[in-house]
């Protein structure tokens, strides 16, 4: 018995060392070149709440999100505003306002 729950100890201690490794293998780098994640939001599209809630989740600190307002409906904007409100690098537009947004955000970035 002895002998398994050192092998537990020593697999969970190796497994949180690759975790730890990767996460910081996977952090944005300074250097990388601009991007943008764009998310379109529609008001038919039955799976927003979760595909915000996977971006909120995948996104590790990258910043320069872009929530599109197609045609939200009124629960979609809510979730778009407070969703911009917690991460202070996205953006919530309206789909005219998008390649104004996109010409000055990567024409920001040619100056730096």
């Amino acid at each position: 018995m002895l002998e398994f729950l050192i092998s537990a100890a020593v697999i969970l201690t190796v497994m949180a060392i690759i975790e730890i490794i990767t996460l910081l293998f996977t952090l944005p780098n300074h250097n990388a070149p601009p991007y943008v994640t764009i998310l379109p939001v529609f008001c038919d599209d039955n799976l927003f709440e979760n595909r915000l809630d996977y971006l909120m989740q995948k996104s590790c600190g990258r910043g320069n999100v872009i929530l599109v307002d197609y045609s939200a409906n009124e629960y979609q904007r809510t979730l778009c505003e407070r969703f911009v409100e917690n991460n202070p690098d996205a953006v919530f537009i309206h789909q005219q306002e998008l390649k104004k947004h996109l010409s000055e955000t990567f024409s920001q970035t040619d100056e730096k």
